[in-house]
């Protein structure tokens, strides 16, 4: 309440500032002052309108690609989605050590290698992607990156 009271004294003051005072400018900036101490006043404390905070800080916990892997592969256990992300992770894999990045990749969705057959496979997924990415990693140490079956 006794802010009540200095609001409506700090305003009477500007208002018969704004009034009384004989020159223009003065009137005018009273007016001004006026306007925008009611707005202030009615919008932040009357109102209670939560006003935006700066933070000093603002930190983003943001995932580590570790993390992302982890998630994809839990998601893949159950997710159709998730499996075919990993699948065109590995088909990413031998287009990258290709020659020719957009024919391999095509060549391997329409004809898969060994490992996308090892990785489609029936049974747990987890074993098949373990299986698939053994293959992966043999054919990176050959360092032929061969697209197709042997």
């Amino acid at each position: 309440m006794r802010l009540h009271k200095l609001v409506v004294v700090v305003s009477a003051a500007l208002f018969v500032v704004s009034v009384v005072m004989g020159s223009y400018v003065i009137r005018w900036l009273a007016v001004l002052f006026l306007g925008v101490f009611l707005g202030a006043f009615l919008f932040g404390l009357e109102m209670r309108v939560a006003r935006p905070r700066l933070k000093r800080r603002t930190s983003v916990k943001r995932k580590t690609d570790v993390d992302r892997a982890v998630t994809l592969i839990s998601r893949a256990k159950t997710g159709k989605v998730a499996r075919s992300l990993i699948e065109e992770s590995i088909i990413h894999i031998y287009a990258t050590l290709s020659d020719d990045y957009n024919s391999t990749y095509r060549s391997l969705l329409s004809e898969p290698n060994k490992a996308l057959k090892a990785l489609r496979s029936e049974g747990d997924f987890l074993d098949n992607l373990e299986k698939a990415l053994e293959i992966v990693e043999a054919d990176l140490n050959e360092g032929g990156g061969n697209t197709r079956e042997r």
